[in-house]
């Protein structure tokens, strides 16, 4: 599934839910960051998520909060949920400034960030 804007697209590798965004993800791209974060959330083929940023070059306060959203609704549900980068700098300095770079469970890469998944997965 590719939705709208060509900023996000979700893959399946496994059980696992892959969401990648592109560009810069802000307040214009709100809706369908909600709308596909809720989506994988509900998705019964599969039982985690990983969010990758790897791609993203800007994100603002409004897609982070979303992030904290979707984290904790993972949470409440107790579906394992990953990000990865690498970070471009400006990602890494949102997260850095507000302190959820260690809040977050955020691996170094892909390879990275699936292996966490599905170690978390198989406890």
């Amino acid at each position: 599934m590719t939705p709208g804007s060509g900023k996000i697209r979700v893959d399946q590798q496994g059980r696992v839910a892959v969401v990648t965004l592109h560009g810069e993800v802000d307040l214009n791209d709100l809706t369908e960051v909600v709308d596909t974060f809720a989506q994988v959330l509900s998705d019964t083929s599969t039982d985690t998520t990983l969010i990758d940023l790897s791609q993203v070059a800007f994100a603002d306060s409004v897609f982070l909060n979303q992030i904290l959203v979707t984290y904790s609704g993972h949470a409440a549900k107790g579906r394992p949920l990953a990000l990865c980068g690498p970070l471009h700098d400006a990602v890494g300095r949102l997260l850095q400034i507000t302190g959820t770079d260690a809040v977050l469970p955020l691996a170094a890469d892909r390879p990275d960030a699936l292996a966490r998944l599905r170690t978390s997965d198989a406890s």
